[in-house]
């Protein structure tokens, strides 16, 4: 039997992807820079034998899986990484093995924010951040025009909807 999860109809853009996998490239470089480093303590104190060896050992090949495994299902999650705006509400969906759809209605949103990192700076896109009392979600990968575009037209359903109230 298989159940067909519903996908939201507002996708990132392609670029997004490029994004994701220099990220993913920096954190695992980051990783290595880390594990090199207590190689080289545990080589100057002169322990790097037994199982210090293996614990290293053990580590630079769990990086190297995450990493693999990390680029391998960049296509998955951009697959379901989507949104939707309603007049009620706004939708995130997430995941690819384990997938989510949250929903925030619109009259609880507080502040929205713009964020752009230089990744993507470099790609043109832009992430948008939405407030609310108990937590924030985001909607990362959005083309620039189309970032501030949707964030005045939330502000304005906010508006709507605390008038409404």
């Amino acid at each position: 039997m298989r159940l067909d999860y519903p996908l939201l109809p507002k996708q990132m853009p392609d670029r997004i992807k490029s994004v994701w996998k220099k990220s993913s490239m920096v954190t695992t470089e980051i990783f290595v820079l880390i594990g090199i480093g207590v190689t080289a303590l545990l080589n100057w104190f002169d322990v790097l034998n037994g199982i210090w060896l293996w614990i290293i050992g053990s580590y630079f090949a769990v990086v190297l899986v995450v990493f693999v495994i990390d680029i391998l299902l960049i296509p998955y999650r951009y697959q379901y990484h989507r949104y939707e705006i309603t007049s009620e509400d706004l939708s995130f969906q997430e995941g690819y093995i384990f997938r989510t759809i949250t929903h925030v209605p619109i009259n609880r949103i507080q502040h929205i924010e713009t964020e752009q990192g230089p990744f993507l700076r470099k790609e043109n896109l832009m992430e948008i951040v939405i407030h609310t009392a108990a937590s924030s979600h985001n909607i990362s990968g959005l083309d620039v025009e189309e970032a501030v575009s949707l964030r005045q037209q939330i502000i304005q359903m906010v508006k709507v909807a605390k008038e409404d109230v």
